[in-house]
């Protein structure tokens, strides 16, 4: 070996850190993080008003540093809506089990809506086109239509322009 490749197997290896940083007067944490082996150029992209710590491992969202002990606590964030319940575990708002089900069933009933408005095209060309069952296939869909639609209005009690759009849905 030559002596510059000798030299660089025998200088120690830069330890290289992971830093977070968190607000000075807030304590919440920023969305950066930052590998470097410097300490000079973690002091040069740290954010205005913010402070490294050693670490990426924070939960943003959940968790901040208490100014006055330097520790990590966690904190639970505003409630999005009554819609909402704090799950413990992921630590993070969800939308109730019944909401949900909710907007799945509003969900179907306005793509079923969409389906059976387009099978309703063949039977109007049916219907132009003098088929006599035409006529009964379009009262049929027609009723399966006003009957979802009642559904979605007794929901969101006729408010809501995605019900009222429904004639139009692709």
């Amino acid at each position: 070996m030559n002596k510059a490749m000798t030299k660089a197997v025998n200088k120690p290896a830069s330890m290289m850190r992971v830093v977070s940083f968190y607000h000075k007067v807030s304590g919440l944490f920023h969305a950066r993080h930052l590998m470097s082996s410097d300490a000079k150029s973690i002091a040069l992209n740290t954010p205005p008003d913010h402070i490294a710590i050693d670490g990426d491992h924070f939960d943003r969202l959940s968790q901040r540093i208490d100014i006055k002990t330097g520790k990590v606590i966690d904190q639970l964030p505003a409630q999005p809506s009554d819609d909402h319940e704090w799950n413990a575990t992921d630590r993070r708002w969800q939308l109730k089990p019944e909401v949900v089900a909710r907007e799945e069933t509003r969900r179907h009933a306005i793509l079923r809506i969409s389906q059976l408005e387009m099978s309703g095209l063949r039977s109007l060309r049916e219907l132009a086109l003098g088929e006599a069952k035409a006529a009964d296939r379009l009262k049929a869909l027609d009723s399966e239509i006003s009957a979802l639609r009642k559904t979605l209005a007794a929901e969101s009690d006729g408010s809501d322009p995605a019900v009222a759009g429904t004639d139009n849905v692709m």
